[in-house]
């Protein structure tokens, strides 16, 4: 192994959260969130028929939603589609994408009903760090360039978790890290079609690949994927990394709390969040978009890559709109999720549209930080300025444990909500029996 590998593998194996409650208190808040992201996406047409065709495959690995199990690999990349479809899970600035859904998908298709809520979190929690830190250090630039993280970073979170789920010996941890970063990869491109939430089912399946191609079928892989000269970090960043750039960062306090998740109440893309928030504040105080001559949204440099569409043609499109959001606020004075659903998108959209404008003259902005700030010019000429930087569901103002019940109601029920928080009472202690026998009821 290099340097850097052999660093990350001992990082990786020899985590433990038994003195570290904050830790393991917020990996089992963003698992709740992840179940209630996912399960909001269960009958949507196109999942029913990826579930259909991965039952295909035999297996005991877990299909979130369904009654059937299938081959873990096929688990992982269903659980994975389906926990993305909507868009509705977490997201973290470090990453500039989603771990949650794929970690999650991954360890709940290769865990047992016997397997430790301890070690289930835990390598949550490892895969969470491996996936922060590296896009810590890659970004922004590997977002601008036009990759999606959830994709290119998945596969090695994935793998690093597998590896800490497993306890797997230090050389086969760094080949099956070698196979997760060897299948990095993912476009942003792919924003407003199937092709984003079948990255995250893609990661998943390739970190549960990587797995199976080392310690099922017996094959090996390169022992050095973070070496200096051609390691993952030098060919799509062209990064010097350190093991001491990966020591002094590693749970410190953990990704998963500083920067943190950011959760949402609504099928959007996280990084409008602050914008819909400023839009409140002006529909609030009676600024309809009728009333508004234009409203012009301002981002630091770059900040609103990930709002691919200026002018979105459909409601999956729109999820990735800074325009579209604020049109709903501005109009209606919530958001309306059926309307990220749409094929045509309404009339008045459109005719809206010329009012709605960018710029990207804020100041630049640390890559942990989300800033939005809201100008317009009413009707009579009178200048208005909205901002707010820590909106519900940032890590300054998380959600409560009434909005986290609310969104799991919405995925699954009354009764299932109240089952599933009996059967997650008493974690960190316990296996995952109890939590398996209601996520397949």
């Amino acid at each position: 192994m290099d340097e850097n590998t052999e660093t990350l593998v001992q990082l990786i194996l020899a985590t433990d959260l038994t003195d570290r409650p904050e830790l393991l208190q917020q990996a089992k808040i963003a698992f709740l969130d992840y179940l209630a992201s996912a399960l909001q996406a269960k009958d949507q047409p196109k999942v029913r028929k990826l579930a259909k065709w991965v039952s295909q495959y035999p297996g005991k690995g877990l299909l979130l939603g369904r009654k059937k199990t299938c081959a873990p690999f096929q688990a992982a990349f269903y659980n994975g589609f389906l926990s993305h479809y909507l868009d509705l899970d977490d997201a973290q600035a470090s990453i500039a994408g989603h771990f949650s859904t794929v970690l999650f998908s991954l360890l709940l298709a290769s865990a047992k009903a016997s397997t430790t809520v301890q070690d289930f979190l835990t390598a949550y929690v490892v895969g969470a760090e491996v996936e922060g830190i590296l896009g810590g250090f890659i970004n922004p630039q590997h977002k601008w360039q036009g990759w999606h993280s959830t994709g290119t970073l998945g596969p090695i979170g994935g793998a690093a978790a597998l590896s800490r789920l497993y306890k797997l010996p230090p050389e086969t941890t760094a080949q099956v890290l070698s196979l997760g970063a060897t299948q990095s990869s993912g476009l942003g491109l792919e924003a407003g079609s199937d092709g984003k939430p079948l990255h995250s089912g893609f990661a998943a399946r390739n970190a549960r690949y990587a797995y199976e191609m080392i310690v099922k079928a017996g094959l090996n892989a390169s022992t050095k994927p973070f070496n200096g000269d051609n390691g993952w970090q030098k060919v799509f960043a062209n990064l010097e990394l350190k093991p001491a750039d990966l020591r002094e960062r590693w749970l410190k306090p953990g990704q998963i709390l500083q920067p943190g998740l950011w959760m949402k109440l609504h099928p959007y893309c996280s990084a409008a969040i602050c914008g819909e928030a400023a839009c409140y504040k002006l529909f609030d105080k009676g600024w309809s978009l009728d009333k508004l001559r234009e409203v012009t949204f301002h981002f630091p440099p770059g900040a609103d890559k990930a709002l691919h569409y200026k002018s979105p043609a459909t409601g999956r499109e729109g999820k990735f709109s800074m325009e579209y959001v604020a049109w709903q606020v501005l109009t209606k004075g919530y958001i309306q999720d059926e309307l990220f659903e749409l094929e045509t998108l309404p009339e008045g959209f459109a005719e809206a549209l010329p009012k709605l404008k960018r710029a990207n003259d804020l100041p630049p902005v640390e890559k942990t930080v989300r800033k939005i700030k809201v100008t317009a010019v009413t009707e009579k000429g009178v200048n208005l300025i909205e901002e707010e930087d820590a909106p519900l569901g940032s890590p300054q103002h998380p959600f409560t444990e009434e909005d986290l019940r609310e969104k799991l109601e919405k995925a699954g029920g009354r009764k299932w909500t109240k089952n599933l928080l009996e059967a997650v009472a008493d974690w960190p202690d316990g296996t995952l029996a109890q939590v398996r026998t209601v996520l397949q009821e």
